[in-house]
């Protein structure tokens, strides 16, 4: 399976202090055991938000989502539930 981070997910990262990058960091990996055990350790709380969209908590108010297509992730958007819900309409 192949991984691809668009640029706002890369520039979003970014703008977030260590600690929350190093959080952001665990969560990737668990994101991936996930996609490839179908098993979410407890707190990740994956949603499925559309045909080929998910979505992982991170805190209580940042989230990852990406989307599945043909063996391809691509990890999205790292945003609060605002931009969450923006995402999800204009897609």
């Amino acid at each position: 399976m192949k991984f691809v981070y668009k640029k706002g997910f890369l520039k979003r990262f970014d703008l977030y202090p260590a600690l929350i990058q190093e959080l952001i960091l665990k969560k990737d990996l668990e994101i991936k055991s996930y996609i490839e055990k179908q098993i979410a350790p407890y707190g990740l709380r994956v949603k499925k938000i559309g045909s080929d969209t998910f979505e992982a908590r991170v805190t209580d108010k940042i989230r990852i989502i990406w989307i599945q297509k043909e063996g391809i992730i691509y990890f999205a958007l790292l945003g609060d539930h605002d931009e969450v819900r923006r995402f999800i309409r204009n897609s």
